[in-house]
């Protein structure tokens, strides 16, 4: 009997702790104002959603993208090799890049502007919803493909080889996206006043 009685004693004591703590808590919700985080997608436009090209406010992050994964897998190629690749090797290096899946990109809102984020960018990192898929991978692999008939599959792989990046070479240089004089942005507040008119 004293064995029931102290589990009986013991669990009124468990129920009124917890209607404390359930007490205190409501009150002190009720004394300061919770915050809440609230995600959503970017909201795009016709450009975005409909157009088969890349806008021109995403080219410089597409650029760096690009040059990433040529790099990453030139590196993956090269790593254990000590002569150079044979140019039959180069062009289906170039060529498995571009064909290779770019399903993980997308474009999210950051800091107010509308950016391209996934693998090889610092976009990826910031918290936020992304929207992909649609006709981002397209984009991508459209853009891939001018590189490599621009520039070429073996000026591309010599840039690999000296001491230029091909992130510099291809994005940052006076022609590429990324130079100062060609980049662009574009903010979300500009496209919802836009709208408004």
């Amino acid at each position: 009997m004293a064995a029931r009685l102290d589990c009986s004693v013991l669990s009124w004591h468990m129920l009124f702790v917890l209607m404390v703590l359930f007490t205190t808590c409501a009150r002190a919700q009720q004394d300061q104002k919770i915050g809440s985080i609230k995600f959503s997608g970017p909201d795009v436009n016709s450009e975005e959603s409909e157009s088969m090209h890349m806008p021109d406010y995403l080219k410089c992050d597409a650029c760096r993208i690009i040059a990433y994964k040529f790099t990453e897998r030139l590196e993956k190629v090269t790593k254990k090799r000590t002569k150079t690749l044979s140019e039959s090797e180069i062009i289906d290096t170039f060529e498995e890049v571009c064909e290779a899946s770019w399903d993980d990109y997308g474009i999210k809102e950051v800091d107010g502007l509308k950016r391209l984020s996934g693998p090889g960018l610092e976009t990826k990192e910031v918290p936020g919803v992304m929207q992909g898929g649609g006709k981002w991978p397209y984009r991508l692999k459209e853009m891939c493909y001018n590189y490599v008939g621009i520039e070429g599959e073996e000026e591309l792989y010599d840039v690999f080889k000296s001491k230029t990046t091909l992130e510099k070479f291809l994005c940052k240089e006076s022609n590429g996206p990324c130079h100062p004089k060609n980049k662009k942005t574009k903010k979300v507040e500009e496209e919802k006043e836009k709208e408004e008119l």
